[in-house]
């Protein structure tokens, strides 16, 4: 059992904040830019920048309960001053995740309830393998991607940084996916995609 703050008040830290204290966390406060109420007797400590004030208080852990965001670096941003400040950013495996062994994560990436991630598979630092989503075996993630609820990347995928995998989209096995993608909500994708962009639809094309 380790004591945590979280990064973040919206709809994200809430379900990290449920996570933490399933798993047996002390939890003993939130940072965010307004204060959104105490969530399961969680208080609000102020804007981000208590973190500065937290340094060598009783938890030396932190996590990032900012989801993904329209700056495509945040989270890694916010992951690098959180560890410049001294916490310790583990990963998180919600209650009801699924990792096989093996599987290697890097610092602060979140896998949520109902998310499988199969054998051989890698992810970077910052990711978030959200509710229901599948990462099948071998796949490999970047830095700071989010996968979707529902989202499935079958075998051998590769996923580059900064990319989002939009809800219930789906990757066959061994696509390649360029940095700073998003791929749309139900997009279906069948070829490897090489150029940045927003793509949607089945299959799924460059619109953006």
């Amino acid at each position: 059992m380790s004591d945590f703050f979280v990064l973040g008040g919206g709809g994200h830290a809430r379900v990290l904040i449920h996570a933490l204290k399933r798993l047996g966390h002390d939890v003993h406060g939130y940072t965010a830019l307004s204060d959104e109420g105490e969530f399961m007797q969680t208080p609000y400590l102020g804007t981000d920048d208590a973190f500065e004030q937290l340094q060598g208080s009783l938890s030396s852990c932190a996590a990032l309960g900012i989801g993904k965001t329209g700056v495509q670096t945040r989270r890694l941003d916010f992951l690098d001053k959180l560890q410049a400040l001294g916490f310790r950013v583990p990963v998180i495996h919600a209650p009801g995740a699924i990792c096989h062994a093996g599987v290697q994560a890097g610092e602060g990436t979140v896998v949520l309830d109902g998310a499988v991630v199969v054998i051989g598979s890698r992810l970077g630092r910052a990711c978030i393998v959200n509710t229901n989503a599948t990462v099948d075996h071998d796949c490999v993630l970047g830095d700071d991607v989010h996968i979707a609820p529902g989202a499935t990347l079958s075998g051998g995928v590769e996923v580059g940084d900064h990319c989002m995998i939009g809800t219930g989209a789906n990757l066959i096995q061994a696509i390649r996916v360029c940095a700073d993608c998003m791929i749309g909500a139900g997009a279906t994708v069948v070829r490897d995609i090489s150029i940045p962009g927003v793509y949607v639809g089945t299959p799924a094309r460059r619109i953006a």
